[in-house]
């Protein structure tokens, strides 16, 4: 009898759990989908439109400060590697050091993405990938580059309450060859 309880238990606890995967798969709608993947595009240009400010030699540091800043917010540490575009090297380095690198232009470049493709790569409840791929013009080169975009399900202090938000980051870029 117990062996029967136990079974039956377990068929019960495996039907919740189907239940509970089915619906993660469909909390995501299709215009949910679209919108993440809008928001990928735009956080991946409004990156190298901050690139682009940094690399203007008439810019203050004080400006050149407030991009940096910005720009790194559009990551979730410091320490994420891009691929090095001033150097000719095209060797990865941190994404800081690629801001020195933006800032320490003689002339403004001109940069700007095109192309744009992204693609889901995974899906967990607490965390949403996707990978970008698209073309980085910079100033009349072209790179064909593929980056990460991730969308984290973060809790965040709002004065005395917790509240569990989705915060959106970028990561790697790598050039495709």
């Amino acid at each position: 009898m117990k062996k029967l309880i136990a079974i039956a238990s377990l068929a019960f606890i495996q039907a919740i759990n189907a239940q509970d995967a089915g619906r993660r798969a469909e909390t995501i709608s299709p215009k949910m989908m679209e919108a993440y993947e809008l928001k990928a595009e735009s956080r991946a240009a409004e990156f190298f439109s901050y690139v682009e400010l940094l690399t203007d030699p008439a810019a203050n540091a004080e400006m050149k400060a407030q991009t940096t800043a910005e720009a790194l917010k559009l990551y979730q540490n410091d320490k994420v590697t891009l691929e090095n575009v001033f150097d000719g090297k095209e060797s990865p380095v941190t994404v800081k050091k690629f801001l020195e690198l933006a800032s320490a232009q003689k002339k403004k470049v001109g940069i700007s993405i095109t192309a744009v493709q992204v693609m889901q790569r995974g899906d967990t409840p607490k965390r949403r990938d996707w990978m970008l791929t698209y073309e980085l013009i910079v100033g009349k080169k072209v790179y064909n580059v593929s980056q990460m975009f991730s969308m984290i399900l973060e809790e965040k202090q709002f004065g005395n309450s917790k509240k569990l938000v989705w915060n959106s980051y970028l990561g790697e870029m790598r050039s495709i060859k």
